[in-house]
């Protein structure tokens, strides 16, 4: 009898985690990115690419479909930096700041997300947006870099230049990776 209880016991924690990713990270996610799933991360190369741009360009290019993110901004000394604005199906993970992460609530595939990221008035330094990409429960890439968005008042450049730069779009998407 006892056997029979623990086993129950069990099953409804195990079950009472699996249903608690779907609706996005966890909050003990957000300095090591990685998604708390069955397995480890994915040494592979990812079938999706982190682009970052003044322009939303984003095209479907392969079929691999992911269906969770967690998404950060952080400076070169790793500080995490607020400036995401929510898209539908998503929320903020508050990590260090209000709005310095966003992830999934809901675990539909996914082609493509796009998020408007701006970059804070007082200089932060260069940014790099991290991403983590679940394709399932078991397979997932942590950690994937953009190119750097390069603080022009941290070079030196006019600061009349930074506000043309502040609106940065980021975006996840997936691209052909021949894999064999």
């Amino acid at each position: 009898m006892g056997m029979i209880y623990l086993q129950c016991v069990v099953i409804l924690l195990y079950c009472s985690n699996v249903h608690g990713k779907k609706s996005g990270a966890l909050q003990s996610s957000c300095n090591n990115m990685t998604p708390g799933h069955a397995g480890t991360a994915q040494t592979s190369p990812a079938p999706y690419r982190v682009v970052v741009g003044k322009t939303n360009n984003t095209t479907k290019t392969a079929s691999n479909q992911f269906r969770g993110y967690l998404m950060q901004a952080r400076n070169q000394a790793g500080k995490k930096i607020a400036g995401f604005n929510l898209i539908a199906n998503s929320k903020y993970l508050q990590c260090d700041n209000p709005r310095d992460a966003v992830t999934h609530t809901e675990a539909s595939d996914k082609d493509s997300v796009t998020f408007q990221f701006t970059a804070p008035q007082t200089s932060q330094g260069n940014i790099t947006i991290f991403t983590t990409a679940v394709e399932n429960y078991n397979t997932y890439w942590v950690m994937m870099k953009s190119d750097t968005i390069i603080d022009s008042a941290a070079t030196g450049a006019s600061s009349r230049l930074l506000p043309s730069c502040v609106l940065v779009v980021v975006a996840v998407c997936c691209f052909y990776l021949n894999r064999h």
